[in-house]
């Protein structure tokens, strides 16, 4: 979508729609460009981490003039020179044989990004270490973005990554309620001060919706607002299609993780969110597919290598989910559960209640741990009772869809939780 005026900063370069200017982020030094040159640039930053078709370049740079084919392979060539970019290792724009070119870069507008380029390159790591979420990675990203953040206090987009880092922190019980809600809403409501027509600032503004207010209704809303306002916000599309996985919508949650994968394909979190929605619609087999090649590229993905293991409980693959999950999600502690849930499946109950014990005794406790523990061990009063202390405590997770609780589903205190939040519960057979 172009936006009249805009200007882009990526990789270190500044792109000047109106004015027709590449520069360098740093020092400002201008790149001359010829006008196809130009075009084609501002083309493929439109259209970031979307295939575009030659026949679609070729409409768009000249759109009222014949050229040879080979006009575009002579652009593209020249726009490398000037980003000082390699066809082989592409930092910038890949060659889809026989189809067209990608744009890797992640593109900020102008209006969300920050002319300091130390702030930029802080924000750049610390949103590289967002996207591959475990203890060290997770504190390491927040405080790369804070200290963007103090290079320049009004950088929107690192106050609305900052708060995407809280709300993660809370999510995998890095860091407790308490404390990351209001630094959540503290860090989204700096982005919205700082720029409000910013996207981002609007995603952030939704987590604090999800998390602080459980009001998953509203932030879905304020996600489409995010995507009306920039339809190339990655992480709108991303929390989305995880929303929807709380209300049975599976192919309606791939549909947006794909879409932010099309246009992010360098924020690698996204695989793991789509192999989760294939594991809570049942589709273990692809889920499995999906986690095993996430795994193969970067062993380190403890989320990946969790889900791996949940799906290869359902699979009936008892024992090398075992393997799987001892070997995995060693900071991640919200998942504390996984291994002594696949003890008690595997039939090793007094291994589950010895580990559950544990748990208890953990004063950083997730209350949703100990409820998978009790829902897989026949405890259902149990289960339920820690259940609603999860709700409590704003750290509850997919309940509504976890097969671990489909024992529960017939529970008159499991169904108030469910339309409290306003979900939909899913068991073997689909919607409940």
């Amino acid at each position: 979508m172009r936006r009249l005026g805009q200007t882009y900063a990526f990789g270190g370069f500044r792109l000047d729609s109106n004015r027709r200017i590449l520069s360098l982020q740093a020092g400002g030094q201008t790149i001359p460009l010829a006008t196809p040159v130009f075009d084609t640039l501002l083309y493929l930053i439109e259209h970031a981490g979307e295939l575009v078709e030659r026949k679609a370049l070729l409409a768009a740079v000249w759109p009222h003039v014949t050229v040879v084919d080979n006009s575009v392979n002579q652009t593209i060539s020249a726009l490398r020179r000037a980003l000082g970019d390699d066809a082989d290792a592409p930092r910038f724009v890949s060659t889809v044989a026989g189809r067209g070119y990608r744009f890797l870069a992640q593109v900020i507008p102008e209006d969300a990004a920050t002319r300091s380029a130390e702030a930029y390159q802080l924000y750049a790591a610390g949103w590289s270490a967002l996207t591959r979420p475990s203890s060290g990675k997770l504190a390491a990203a927040l405080d790369l973005l804070k200290q963007a953040i103090v290079c320049d206090p009004g950088f929107a987009l690192a106050h609305a990554h900052l708060a995407d880092g809280y709300a993660m922190a809370c999510v995998h019980g890095l860091m407790p309620a308490q404390k990351a809600l209001p630094l959540l809403r503290q860090a989204a409501e700096s982005a919205m001060k700082a720029d409000s027509a910013l996207p981002e600032a609007y995603v952030a503004r939704a987590r604090v919706q999800e998390l602080a207010e459980q009001d998953f209704p509203a932030a879905l809303a304020t996600l489409e607002h995010a995507i009306e306002l920039d339809p190339l916000c990655f992480t709108a599309y991303r929390y989305k299609g995880i929303y929807l996985i709380n209300f049975g919508k599976f192919d309606e949650a791939l549909a947006a993780l794909r879409k932010a994968q099309t246009i992010q394909p360098l924020a690698v979190y996204i695989s793991t969110n789509i192999g989760m929605v294939l594991y809570y619609a049942g589709r273990y087999q692809e889920a499995l597919a999906q986690l095993e090649l996430i795994l193969r590229m970067d062993p380190d993905q403890e989320l990946a290598r969790a889900f791996l293991g949940r799906t290869l409980l359902q699979l009936g693959e008892t024992q090398r989910a075992i393997r799987e999950l001892d070997q995995g999600t060693k900071t991640l502690r919200a998942h504390a559960s996984n291994l002594p849930v696949a003890w008690a499946m595997a039939g090793e109950t007094d291994r589950a209640r010895a580990a559950l014990a544990e748990i208890l005794k953990n004063p950083q406790l997730q209350p949703a741990d100990a409820a998978r523990i009790h829902a897989v061990l026949g405890e259902d009063e149990e289960a339920i009772a820690w259940l609603e202390r999860s709700v409590a405590a704003h750290t509850f997770g997919l309940f509504s869809v976890d097969p671990n609780y489909w024992s529960l589903h017939g529970h008159p205190r499991f169904q108030a939780l469910v339309d409290r939040l306003g979900f939909r519960m899913v068991g073997p057979g689909g919607l409940v």
